[in-house]
């Protein structure tokens, strides 16, 4: 049984700051290899083909919230439960 493992981080960033991250992570998950290092931990991730995606947004007065969610596992799986319908936009 493979040895359990966590990465967290957790900071105040600017909006571009969070786009640079995010942009770095579009181009890791291209390369089907994600490497995460802060404050010496360090874990590297190699997504699978197939993934689930969770996105939610929530409001409460003043504050907002928004959850990206990625799991998959390290085998393969089947293309059972793909849905594309999901659209990101800014507008």
């Amino acid at each position: 049984m493979a040895e359990g493992k966590e990465f967290f981080h957790e900071s105040v960033q600017d909006a571009s700051s969070v786009q640079d991250l995010l942009q770095a992570l579009q181009e890791a998950m291209a390369q089907q290899r994600i490497v995460l290092s802060a404050q010496g931990q360090e874990m590297i991730l190699t997504p699978a083909s197939l993934l689930h995606l969770s996105i939610r947004g929530s409001r409460k007065g003043v504050s907002n919230k928004l959850e990206i969610k990625i799991v998959w596992e390290d085998r393969a799986v089947s293309d059972e439960g793909q849905d594309s319908d999901l659209s990101i936009s800014s507008s």
